[in-house]
């Protein structure tokens, strides 16, 4: 086994984000021009996704808030095509602006999860409310979804930003290559088990100490947050119509 992550000091890795760039350039390097051309392959298709993504944003913004909050104004289809490249644009600046926020996090797969947990859970109590019931007003439920959506969100900025590290299954480095520049095949090292964490490669007790103080709901997992604003929303929505009597 060879976990390059604890194998840093020779790979120079401290994410496993890094690991098909890694591993493109320490495969690939003997043939002049390889490596290069499956990063662009691999930018080439994100960017295409990212690109439809960006465009979808646009045309959905313009069709739902635009056009029925400026219905006074006629907007004819020159118009149009220039306010949704404004919107296109907008909203690719803001992805760049979020990709530098969080450059520091450990994963982009975690923080993919984690966004979409916050949203799940609150999403699938409202279908539940009304396959379940039919007393609850809007009202009712709009409260629920923002109150289970504010829980999440809460919960989700301090698992993200409270510096807490939750340890994987211990990992090792004996069959890593001593070199990065070696024939893979050869001089290889022994090392003790490591235990892996999102933000280090290893984790000690000193910093699994240091973390005691943390606030319980910052150490769950991002698994347990569908769960939890899931009962949150049931539970507003259900408390809001007690309260209004309303339904």
């Amino acid at each position: 086994m060879c976990d390059p992550i604890s194998n840093k000091k020779v790979t120079g890795l401290t994410k496993y984000d890094q690991l098909v760039p890694y591993f493109l350039v320490s495969q690939f390097h003997s043939i002049p021009g390889l490596t290069g051309l499956c990063m662009a392959g691999i930018f080439s298709g994100s960017l295409s996704t990212v690109s439809s993504a960006l465009n979808s944003l646009a045309t959905v913004t313009i069709v739902d808030f635009v056009h029925p909050l400026f219905s006074s104004i006629r907007l004819n289809e020159t118009k149009s095509v220039f306010i949704a490249k404004a919107l296109s644009l907008c909203y690719g600046l803001i992805c760049i602006c979020l990709a530098f926020a969080l450059l520091n996090t450990s994963s982009i797969k975690q923080v993919a999860n984690l966004v979409n947990s916050i949203i799940d859970g609150p999403v699938a109590a409202i279908f539940t409310l009304g396959v379940l019931t039919t007393k609850c007003s809007g009202k009712n439920v709009l409260f629920g979804l923002l109150a289970g959506v504010a829980v999440t969100s809460w919960i989700g900025y301090g698992t993200l930003f409270s510096g807490y590290v939750q340890s994987s299954l211990p990992m090792n480095t004996s069959m890593c290559a001593t070199s990065f520049n070696s024939s893979y095949t050869t001089s290889y090292t022994t090392s003790t088990y490591y235990f892996i964490s999102n933000n280090v490669s290893s984790t000690t007790s000193s910093t699994l100490d240091s973390q005691s103080d943390i606030f319980l709901l910052y150490k769950v997992s991002y698994y347990w947050i569908r769960p939890l604003g899931f009962i949150t929303t049931l539970c507003f929505a259900i408390l809001a119509f007690f309260l209004t009597g309303k339904g």
